[in-house]
Protein backbone atom coordinates (compact mmCIF):
# COMPACT_ATOMS: atom_id res chain seq x y z
CA UNK A 1 0.00 0.00 0.00
CA UNK A 2 1.31 3.01 -0.67
CA UNK A 3 0.80 5.84 2.07
CA UNK A 4 -0.45 8.92 0.41
CA UNK A 5 -0.28 11.19 3.54
CA UNK A 6 2.58 13.88 4.48
CA UNK A 7 2.01 14.40 8.27
CA UNK A 8 -0.76 13.97 11.51
CA UNK A 9 -1.29 16.77 13.60
CA UNK A 10 -3.17 16.49 16.71
CA UNK A 11 -4.95 18.83 18.63
CA UNK A 12 -6.58 18.52 21.96
CA UNK A 13 -9.13 20.87 22.83
CA UNK A 14 -7.72 22.90 25.57
CA UNK A 15 -4.66 23.43 23.69
CA UNK A 16 -4.69 26.39 20.90
CA UNK A 17 -5.35 25.27 17.79
CA UNK A 18 -2.35 25.24 15.40
CA UNK A 19 -2.86 24.99 11.65
CA UNK A 20 -0.44 22.31 9.63
CA UNK A 21 1.45 24.31 6.38
CA UNK A 22 -0.06 22.76 3.46
CA UNK A 23 -0.31 23.64 -0.29
CA UNK A 24 -2.93 25.98 -1.00
CA UNK A 25 -5.75 23.65 -3.13
CA UNK A 26 -6.44 24.75 -6.48
CA UNK A 27 -9.20 27.23 -7.35
CA UNK A 28 -11.52 24.30 -8.79
CA UNK A 29 -11.09 22.10 -5.70
CA UNK A 30 -14.60 21.95 -3.82
CA UNK A 31 -14.89 22.11 -0.07
CA UNK A 32 -15.78 18.87 1.91
CA UNK A 33 -17.92 19.06 4.99
CA UNK A 34 -19.94 16.30 7.08
CA UNK A 35 -21.22 17.53 10.53
CA UNK A 36 -23.46 15.25 12.66
CA UNK A 37 -24.71 16.33 16.13
CA UNK A 38 -28.42 15.26 15.65
CA UNK A 39 -29.85 11.35 15.32
CA UNK A 40 -31.40 12.09 11.66
CA UNK A 41 -27.69 13.37 10.64
CA UNK A 42 -26.67 9.88 12.34
CA UNK A 43 -28.52 7.93 10.27
CA UNK A 44 -28.03 9.97 7.15
CA UNK A 45 -24.47 8.90 7.36
CA UNK A 46 -24.30 5.62 8.83
CA UNK A 47 -23.27 2.69 6.71
CA UNK A 48 -22.72 0.11 8.84
CA UNK A 49 -22.82 -0.55 12.45
CA UNK A 50 -21.90 -3.24 14.98
CA UNK A 51 -23.22 -4.26 18.54
CA UNK A 52 -23.50 0.17 18.96
CA UNK A 53 -26.80 2.07 18.51
CA UNK A 54 -27.31 5.68 17.54
CA UNK A 55 -29.75 6.94 19.97
CA UNK A 56 -31.92 10.54 19.91
CA UNK A 57 -32.37 12.15 22.88
CA UNK A 58 -33.07 10.41 26.03
CA UNK A 59 -36.20 10.97 27.05
CA UNK A 60 -35.99 9.69 30.55
CA UNK A 61 -38.11 11.68 32.59
CA UNK A 62 -35.28 11.95 35.77
CA UNK A 63 -34.05 15.76 34.88
CA UNK A 64 -31.13 15.03 32.87
CA UNK A 65 -28.31 12.67 31.62
CA UNK A 66 -25.32 13.10 29.49
CA UNK A 67 -26.45 10.99 26.57
CA UNK A 68 -27.53 14.43 24.13
CA UNK A 69 -29.07 14.09 21.17
CA UNK A 70 -27.70 11.71 18.27
CA UNK A 71 -25.09 10.00 20.35
CA UNK A 72 -23.10 7.03 19.41
CA UNK A 73 -22.41 4.64 22.40
CA UNK A 74 -21.64 0.51 22.76
CA UNK A 75 -25.07 -1.48 22.85
CA UNK A 76 -26.79 -2.26 26.34
CA UNK A 77 -26.02 -5.95 26.58
CA UNK A 78 -29.74 -6.12 27.99
CA UNK A 79 -31.13 -4.35 24.81
CA UNK A 80 -34.59 -4.30 25.75
CA UNK A 81 -33.98 -2.49 29.14
CA UNK A 82 -33.92 1.15 29.11
CA UNK A 83 -30.89 3.16 30.56
CA UNK A 84 -32.23 3.74 33.66
CA UNK A 85 -32.38 -0.47 34.42
CA UNK A 86 -29.28 -1.50 32.90
CA UNK A 87 -25.68 -1.62 33.82
CA UNK A 88 -23.70 -3.55 31.52
CA UNK A 89 -22.27 -2.65 27.45
CA UNK A 90 -20.97 -4.82 24.78
CA UNK A 91 -17.58 -5.15 25.08
CA UNK A 92 -16.50 -3.79 21.54
CA UNK A 93 -18.81 -2.10 18.28
CA UNK A 94 -18.37 -0.33 15.75
CA UNK A 95 -19.92 2.36 13.57
CA UNK A 96 -18.53 3.38 9.93
CA UNK A 97 -20.03 6.45 7.23
CA UNK A 98 -21.11 6.13 4.03
CA UNK A 99 -18.49 7.34 1.34
CA UNK A 100 -18.48 11.06 1.24
CA UNK A 101 -17.82 12.41 -2.33
CA UNK A 102 -14.83 14.58 -1.76
CA UNK A 103 -13.22 15.39 -5.19
CA UNK A 104 -10.77 17.39 -3.44
CA UNK A 105 -7.16 18.60 -4.55
CA UNK A 106 -3.93 18.48 -2.14
CA UNK A 107 -4.84 20.34 1.60
CA UNK A 108 -5.79 19.60 4.95
CA UNK A 109 -8.68 17.75 6.07
CA UNK A 110 -9.98 18.46 9.44
CA UNK A 111 -11.69 15.84 11.53
CA UNK A 112 -13.05 17.04 15.00
CA UNK A 113 -15.09 15.35 17.45
CA UNK A 114 -16.92 15.51 20.97
CA UNK A 115 -16.42 12.48 23.23
CA UNK A 116 -16.92 11.67 26.92
CA UNK A 117 -16.57 8.27 29.08
CA UNK A 118 -20.53 7.35 29.52
CA UNK A 119 -21.06 5.02 32.33
CA UNK A 120 -17.31 5.70 34.29
CA UNK A 121 -17.49 5.99 38.13
CA UNK A 122 -17.65 9.97 38.94
CA UNK A 123 -16.58 10.91 43.27
CA UNK A 124 -18.84 13.52 44.14
CA UNK A 125 -16.92 13.52 47.37
CA UNK A 126 -14.27 16.42 46.62
CA UNK A 127 -14.14 19.03 44.05
CA UNK A 128 -17.43 21.47 45.12
CA UNK A 129 -16.96 24.72 44.98
CA UNK A 130 -19.41 27.26 45.73
CA UNK A 131 -20.73 30.05 43.81
CA UNK A 132 -19.03 32.66 45.58
CA UNK A 133 -21.89 35.05 45.20
CA UNK A 134 -23.71 33.28 47.81
CA UNK A 135 -26.99 33.37 48.20
CA UNK A 136 -28.58 32.93 45.12
CA UNK A 137 -31.98 33.55 46.43
CA UNK A 138 -32.45 35.14 49.85
CA UNK A 139 -36.20 37.01 51.98
CA UNK A 140 -36.70 37.63 55.65
CA UNK A 141 -39.27 36.28 58.12
CA UNK A 142 -39.29 35.38 61.93
CA UNK A 143 -36.87 32.22 61.04
CA UNK A 144 -34.21 33.94 59.43
CA UNK A 145 -34.43 37.70 59.79
CA UNK A 146 -32.86 38.99 56.39
CA UNK A 147 -29.33 41.52 56.94
CA UNK A 148 -25.59 41.46 55.75
CA UNK A 149 -24.91 38.51 56.88
CA UNK A 150 -27.22 36.43 54.64
CA UNK A 151 -27.23 38.49 51.28
CA UNK A 152 -24.77 39.59 48.27
CA UNK A 153 -24.59 41.64 45.54
CA UNK A 154 -25.55 38.75 43.60
CA UNK A 155 -28.37 37.79 45.75
CA UNK A 156 -32.23 37.64 44.56
CA UNK A 157 -33.86 38.87 47.40
CA UNK A 158 -37.29 37.74 46.85
CA UNK A 159 -40.30 40.59 46.29
CA UNK A 160 -43.74 40.43 48.60
CA UNK A 161 -44.83 37.86 50.10
CA UNK A 162 -41.20 37.05 50.76
CA UNK A 163 -40.03 34.70 53.16
CA UNK A 164 -36.85 32.02 53.67
CA UNK A 165 -36.64 30.51 50.20
CA UNK A 166 -36.75 26.52 51.14
CA UNK A 167 -37.33 23.05 49.74
CA UNK A 168 -36.17 23.94 46.42
CA UNK A 169 -35.75 21.80 43.76
CA UNK A 170 -33.83 22.91 39.89
CA UNK A 171 -36.21 21.48 37.38
CA UNK A 172 -35.87 21.59 33.33
CA UNK A 173 -38.37 23.60 31.62
CA UNK A 174 -41.09 22.99 28.90
CA UNK A 175 -43.16 24.23 26.79
CA UNK A 176 -43.05 28.33 26.94
CA UNK A 177 -39.78 27.87 29.43
CA UNK A 178 -37.97 25.20 26.86
CA UNK A 179 -34.48 25.25 27.54
CA UNK A 180 -34.76 27.19 30.84
CA UNK A 181 -34.27 25.95 34.28
CA UNK A 182 -36.98 26.38 36.85
CA UNK A 183 -36.34 26.42 40.37
CA UNK A 184 -39.07 25.82 42.52
CA UNK A 185 -39.00 26.67 46.47
CA UNK A 186 -41.62 27.37 49.21
CA UNK A 187 -41.63 30.35 51.49
CA UNK A 188 -43.57 31.98 54.18
CA UNK A 189 -43.53 35.40 54.96
CA UNK A 190 -45.77 35.41 58.26
CA UNK A 191 -45.05 32.28 60.31
CA UNK A 192 -43.77 28.91 60.50
CA UNK A 193 -44.64 25.89 59.47
CA UNK A 194 -48.03 27.38 58.12
CA UNK A 195 -48.95 29.64 55.37
CA UNK A 196 -46.63 28.48 52.48
CA UNK A 197 -46.57 30.10 49.37
CA UNK A 198 -45.15 27.80 46.08
CA UNK A 199 -42.79 29.90 43.54
CA UNK A 200 -39.98 29.73 40.77
CA UNK A 201 -37.39 31.40 39.82
CA UNK A 202 -35.71 30.78 36.35
CA UNK A 203 -32.80 30.95 34.17
CA UNK A 204 -31.84 30.85 30.59
CA UNK A 205 -28.55 29.08 31.58
CA UNK A 206 -26.68 27.67 35.14
CA UNK A 207 -23.12 28.49 33.38
CA UNK A 208 -22.84 32.48 35.38
CA UNK A 209 -22.72 30.60 38.43
CA UNK A 210 -19.32 29.38 37.68
CA UNK A 211 -18.15 33.28 36.72
CA UNK A 212 -20.18 34.91 39.95
CA UNK A 213 -23.00 35.74 38.27
CA UNK A 214 -26.55 35.06 39.16
CA UNK A 215 -28.71 33.95 36.52
CA UNK A 216 -31.97 33.35 38.14
CA UNK A 217 -34.81 35.62 37.65
CA UNK A 218 -38.63 36.39 39.52
CA UNK A 219 -41.08 35.95 36.99
CA UNK A 220 -43.18 39.16 37.40
CA UNK A 221 -46.44 37.73 35.60
CA UNK A 222 -46.57 34.59 38.24
CA UNK A 223 -45.66 35.53 41.37
CA UNK A 224 -45.89 34.13 43.79
CA UNK A 225 -46.86 30.90 41.90
CA UNK A 226 -49.27 29.20 44.14
CA UNK A 227 -50.62 29.47 47.91
CA UNK A 228 -50.94 30.53 50.70
CA UNK A 229 -51.34 26.60 51.57
CA UNK A 230 -51.72 25.92 55.40
CA UNK A 231 -49.33 23.35 56.46
CA UNK A 232 -49.18 21.33 53.00
CA UNK A 233 -45.51 22.58 51.33
CA UNK A 234 -43.85 20.27 48.46
CA UNK A 235 -40.43 19.09 49.47
CA UNK A 236 -39.52 18.49 46.07
CA UNK A 237 -40.85 18.67 41.90
CA UNK A 238 -40.29 16.25 39.27
CA UNK A 239 -41.69 16.92 35.29
CA UNK A 240 -42.42 13.75 33.35
CA UNK A 241 -44.59 13.20 30.14
CA UNK A 242 -46.37 16.87 30.27
CA UNK A 243 -46.86 17.14 34.26
CA UNK A 244 -45.33 18.64 37.02
CA UNK A 245 -45.75 16.43 40.15
CA UNK A 246 -44.95 17.75 43.74
CA UNK A 247 -45.55 15.21 47.12
CA UNK A 248 -45.96 17.94 50.27
CA UNK A 249 -44.06 16.90 53.10
CA UNK A 250 -46.54 16.72 55.78
CA UNK A 251 -45.95 14.77 59.15
CA UNK A 252 -47.69 11.58 60.54
CA UNK A 253 -47.98 9.76 57.08
CA UNK A 254 -50.35 12.72 55.89
CA UNK A 255 -48.37 14.23 52.54
CA UNK A 256 -50.58 14.80 49.53
CA UNK A 257 -49.76 14.31 45.46
CA UNK A 258 -50.56 17.48 43.81
CA UNK A 259 -50.43 17.91 40.32
CA UNK A 260 -50.20 20.62 37.23
CA UNK A 261 -50.44 20.61 33.48
CA UNK A 262 -49.63 24.24 32.74
CA UNK A 263 -47.03 24.88 35.93
CA UNK A 264 -49.31 27.45 37.20
CA UNK A 265 -52.82 25.78 38.36
CA UNK A 266 -51.94 22.94 41.27
CA UNK A 267 -54.66 19.65 42.45
CA UNK A 268 -54.40 18.06 45.28
CA UNK A 269 -55.34 14.75 44.03
CA UNK A 270 -55.22 12.91 47.42
CA UNK A 271 -53.39 11.58 50.91
CA UNK A 272 -50.92 8.94 49.42
CA UNK A 273 -51.95 5.98 51.64
CA UNK A 274 -49.19 3.83 53.22
CA UNK A 275 -46.41 6.47 52.71
CA UNK A 276 -43.54 5.27 55.47
CA UNK A 277 -41.54 8.58 56.33
CA UNK A 278 -42.21 12.43 55.78
CA UNK A 279 -40.06 15.07 53.40
CA UNK A 280 -40.65 12.94 50.26
CA UNK A 281 -38.17 13.19 47.57
CA UNK A 282 -39.88 12.47 44.36
CA UNK A 283 -38.51 10.30 41.28
CA UNK A 284 -39.74 8.41 37.87
CA UNK A 285 -37.86 5.73 36.84
CA UNK A 286 -39.42 5.23 33.14
CA UNK A 287 -42.17 3.26 34.84
CA UNK A 288 -42.89 3.85 37.89
CA UNK A 289 -42.71 6.73 40.61
CA UNK A 290 -40.64 6.40 43.80
CA UNK A 291 -40.89 8.64 46.89
CA UNK A 292 -37.42 8.77 48.86
CA UNK A 293 -38.82 9.96 52.89
CA UNK A 294 -36.95 11.15 55.46
CA UNK A 295 -37.00 8.23 58.14
CA UNK A 296 -35.27 10.02 61.59
CA UNK A 297 -31.80 8.28 60.59
CA UNK A 298 -32.89 6.47 57.55
CA UNK A 299 -34.04 7.06 54.23
CA UNK A 300 -37.03 4.95 53.30
CA UNK A 301 -38.18 4.81 49.56
CA UNK A 302 -41.89 4.09 48.21
CA UNK A 303 -43.05 2.65 44.90
CA UNK A 304 -46.59 4.01 44.31
CA UNK A 305 -49.14 2.88 42.00
CA UNK A 306 -51.10 4.34 38.61
CA UNK A 307 -52.99 6.85 41.07
CA UNK A 308 -49.92 8.38 42.63
CA UNK A 309 -52.09 8.07 46.19
CA UNK A 310 -50.92 4.49 47.20
CA UNK A 311 -47.93 2.52 48.48
CA UNK A 312 -47.31 -0.80 46.49
CA UNK A 313 -43.97 -1.34 47.78
CA UNK A 314 -41.55 0.23 50.35
CA UNK A 315 -38.24 -0.44 52.62
CA UNK A 316 -35.34 1.37 53.91
CA UNK A 317 -32.75 2.01 52.09
CA UNK A 318 -30.21 3.65 53.21
CA UNK A 319 -29.25 3.47 57.33
CA UNK A 320 -27.43 7.32 57.17
CA UNK A 321 -27.22 7.68 61.81
CA UNK A 322 -28.47 10.61 63.44
CA UNK A 323 -31.01 13.33 61.66
CA UNK A 324 -31.17 12.77 57.92
CA UNK A 325 -33.84 13.56 55.19
CA UNK A 326 -34.41 15.71 52.48
CA UNK A 327 -33.96 12.93 49.70
CA UNK A 328 -32.60 14.30 46.49
CA UNK A 329 -32.51 11.78 43.55
CA UNK A 330 -31.30 11.89 39.68
CA UNK A 331 -29.69 9.70 37.21
CA UNK A 332 -27.48 10.51 35.31
CA UNK A 333 -23.62 8.80 33.77
CA UNK A 334 -25.43 5.48 34.08
CA UNK A 335 -25.66 5.89 37.69
CA UNK A 336 -28.42 6.95 40.14
CA UNK A 337 -27.30 9.79 42.52
CA UNK A 338 -28.64 10.54 45.98
CA UNK A 339 -28.17 13.92 48.23
CA UNK A 340 -29.33 13.86 51.75
CA UNK A 341 -29.57 15.70 54.92
CA UNK A 342 -26.40 14.33 57.10
CA UNK A 343 -26.67 15.97 60.47
CA UNK A 344 -29.16 17.95 63.04
CA UNK A 345 -31.93 20.22 62.29
CA UNK A 346 -29.96 23.68 61.13
CA UNK A 347 -26.39 21.90 61.47
CA UNK A 348 -26.58 20.63 58.41
CA UNK A 349 -24.32 18.75 55.84
CA UNK A 350 -24.71 17.21 53.05
CA UNK A 351 -24.44 13.27 51.98
CA UNK A 352 -24.03 11.08 49.26
CA UNK A 353 -25.30 7.63 48.45
CA UNK A 354 -25.13 5.59 44.31
CA UNK A 355 -26.26 2.93 43.02
CA UNK A 356 -25.95 1.18 39.66
CA UNK A 357 -29.37 0.82 38.02
CA UNK A 358 -29.75 -3.18 38.08
CA UNK A 359 -29.90 -2.36 41.88
CA UNK A 360 -32.51 0.81 42.02
CA UNK A 361 -33.86 1.68 44.39
CA UNK A 362 -31.85 -0.43 46.74
CA UNK A 363 -28.33 -1.03 46.50
CA UNK A 364 -26.80 2.64 47.71
CA UNK A 365 -23.54 2.78 48.31
CA UNK A 366 -23.20 5.37 51.21
CA UNK A 367 -20.33 8.66 51.55
CA UNK A 368 -21.12 10.60 54.82
CA UNK A 369 -20.82 14.73 55.14
CA UNK A 370 -19.41 15.42 51.39
CA UNK A 371 -20.19 19.72 51.56
CA UNK A 372 -21.43 21.61 54.14
CA UNK A 373 -20.56 24.21 56.64
CA UNK A 374 -17.46 21.92 58.82
CA UNK A 375 -15.77 22.62 55.56
CA UNK A 376 -14.78 26.20 56.21
CA UNK A 377 -12.47 26.60 52.97
CA UNK A 378 -15.32 26.20 50.55
CA UNK A 379 -17.02 28.82 51.66
CA UNK A 380 -17.39 32.31 53.29
CA UNK A 381 -17.29 33.15 56.58
CA UNK A 382 -20.99 33.12 57.88
CA UNK A 383 -21.19 30.09 56.02
CA UNK A 384 -19.73 28.05 59.24
CA UNK A 385 -21.68 26.52 61.57
CA UNK A 386 -22.45 27.98 65.33
CA UNK A 387 -24.25 27.22 68.33
CA UNK A 388 -27.40 28.31 67.27
CA UNK A 389 -26.95 26.67 63.68
CA UNK A 390 -25.56 28.19 60.23
CA UNK A 391 -26.59 31.19 59.46
CA UNK A 392 -26.40 29.66 55.49
CA UNK A 393 -28.14 26.82 55.70
CA UNK A 394 -26.75 23.45 53.86
CA UNK A 395 -29.80 21.18 53.57
CA UNK A 396 -32.10 19.95 51.18
CA UNK A 397 -28.95 19.50 48.08
CA UNK A 398 -30.95 19.36 44.90
CA UNK A 399 -28.62 18.47 41.90
CA UNK A 400 -28.77 19.73 38.06
CA UNK A 401 -26.30 18.82 35.21
CA UNK A 402 -25.50 21.33 32.62
CA UNK A 403 -22.98 20.37 30.42
CA UNK A 404 -20.53 18.39 31.71
CA UNK A 405 -20.90 20.48 34.86
CA UNK A 406 -23.10 19.81 37.94
CA UNK A 407 -24.42 22.13 40.22
CA UNK A 408 -26.22 21.68 43.59
CA UNK A 409 -28.75 23.67 45.26
CA UNK A 410 -28.94 24.18 49.27
CA UNK A 411 -31.28 25.73 51.67
CA UNK A 412 -32.38 28.10 53.67
CA UNK A 413 -31.85 30.59 51.88
CA UNK A 414 -31.25 29.43 48.62
CA UNK A 415 -27.22 28.84 47.57
CA UNK A 416 -25.48 26.97 44.89
CA UNK A 417 -22.32 25.12 44.04
CA UNK A 418 -20.71 23.28 41.15
CA UNK A 419 -18.62 21.02 40.18
CA UNK A 420 -16.97 20.11 36.67
CA UNK A 421 -17.28 16.02 36.31
CA UNK A 422 -13.87 15.66 34.83
CA UNK A 423 -14.06 12.13 34.94
CA UNK A 424 -16.26 11.51 32.30
CA UNK A 425 -13.10 13.13 30.10
CA UNK A 426 -10.82 10.22 31.45
CA UNK A 427 -10.12 8.17 28.81
CA UNK A 428 -6.89 6.40 30.42
CA UNK A 429 -8.19 2.80 30.40
CA UNK A 430 -10.82 2.84 27.60
CA UNK A 431 -9.50 1.59 24.12
CA UNK A 432 -10.79 3.93 20.93
CA UNK A 433 -9.95 4.83 17.53
CA UNK A 434 -10.97 7.02 14.79
CA UNK A 435 -10.28 5.56 10.96
CA UNK A 436 -10.39 7.58 7.66
CA UNK A 437 -10.73 5.31 4.70
CA UNK A 438 -9.59 7.08 1.85
CA UNK A 439 -10.40 6.36 -2.43
CA UNK A 440 -7.90 8.28 -4.15
CA UNK A 441 -8.58 7.43 -7.63
CA UNK A 442 -13.04 6.69 -7.44
CA UNK A 443 -12.89 3.33 -7.94
CA UNK A 444 -14.84 2.54 -4.58
CA UNK A 445 -12.18 0.54 -3.01
CA UNK A 446 -9.72 1.53 0.05
CA UNK A 447 -6.64 2.75 -0.99
CA UNK A 448 -5.26 3.97 2.43
CA UNK A 449 -6.25 3.73 6.38
CA UNK A 450 -5.17 6.42 8.67
CA UNK A 451 -5.61 5.23 12.39
CA UNK A 452 -5.97 7.83 14.77
CA UNK A 453 -5.91 6.50 18.83
CA UNK A 454 -8.25 8.67 21.21
CA UNK A 455 -6.34 9.33 24.19
CA UNK A 456 -9.18 11.64 25.98
CA UNK A 457 -12.20 13.12 25.92
CA UNK A 458 -13.71 16.58 25.42
CA UNK A 459 -13.86 18.38 22.20
CA UNK A 460 -10.91 18.02 20.25
CA UNK A 461 -9.55 18.10 16.98
CA UNK A 462 -6.90 16.29 14.22
CA UNK A 463 -5.46 17.36 11.13
CA UNK A 464 -4.58 15.20 7.64
CA UNK A 465 -2.07 16.60 5.42
CA UNK A 466 -3.30 15.31 1.76
CA UNK A 467 -0.24 15.58 -1.28
CA UNK A 468 -2.50 14.19 -3.80
CA UNK A 469 -5.99 14.42 -4.71
CA UNK A 470 -8.64 12.38 -2.84
CA UNK A 471 -11.76 10.89 -4.72
CA UNK A 472 -13.74 9.72 -1.59
CA UNK A 473 -13.79 9.33 2.02
CA UNK A 474 -15.57 7.24 5.02
CA UNK A 475 -14.80 6.93 8.74
CA UNK A 476 -14.69 4.24 10.75
CA UNK A 477 -15.23 4.57 15.18
CA UNK A 478 -14.22 1.30 16.52
CA UNK A 479 -14.57 0.72 20.40
CA UNK A 480 -13.26 -2.08 22.31
CA UNK A 481 -13.01 -3.33 25.68
CA UNK A 482 -15.75 -2.20 27.84
CA UNK A 483 -17.73 -3.14 30.56
CA UNK A 484 -20.05 -0.60 32.82
CA UNK A 485 -18.92 2.33 30.55
CA UNK A 486 -19.08 2.90 26.70
CA UNK A 487 -17.44 5.75 24.60
CA UNK A 488 -19.95 8.13 24.00
CA UNK A 489 -19.46 10.52 21.33
CA UNK A 490 -21.69 13.39 20.96
CA UNK A 491 -20.71 14.85 17.53
CA UNK A 492 -18.40 14.70 14.38
CA UNK A 493 -17.44 16.66 12.17
CA UNK A 494 -14.97 16.74 8.96
CA UNK A 495 -14.33 19.32 6.49
CA UNK A 496 -12.00 20.74 3.85
CA UNK A 497 -10.94 23.96 3.66
CA UNK A 498 -9.76 25.89 0.63
CA UNK A 499 -8.20 28.66 2.45
CA UNK A 500 -4.57 27.85 3.49
CA UNK A 501 -4.08 28.01 7.32
CA UNK A 502 -7.04 28.50 7.87
CA UNK A 503 -8.67 25.70 10.47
Amino acid sequence: MIVRIQFICFIAAILTINTCVHTLPSEDAIPMRMSISTFEEWQQHTSEIKNMIITSDQKIDVEFDLLGDGALLLEKVEKEQHFLHSDRFEPKGRWESKWLKANYKPGTITLSLDLLAYGRQVDLTQGWIKFDGNPVLSGGNTLLPLNEKNISEETLVLPEPGGVPQDQSIVRGTGPYEGKWLLFFNHTPNKWPYEYYWSVAIADSLAPLTRGENPFYIPEDHWPLFGPIDNHAPNDWVYVDGSYYAPDENYNGDSHMWVSHDLFTWENIGRISGINGSDPGIIHDGEHFYLFNEAESAINYNRLDSTLTNVTQGETVLEVGGHTGDADVAFFNNHWHMLFDDGPHLHYNIGWARTKPSQFPGGWNIHRKIYGPHNPEQGQVWDDDTDEGNRFGTGDADMALEGTTLYMFTERPVGAAYRELHEVLNFDDIQAEIRLHIDFDGDGEVDDILTQEIRSGGKQSYEYEMIESVNSIKLEVVFKGFTEQSPLLRSLEMWSDRKQGNV
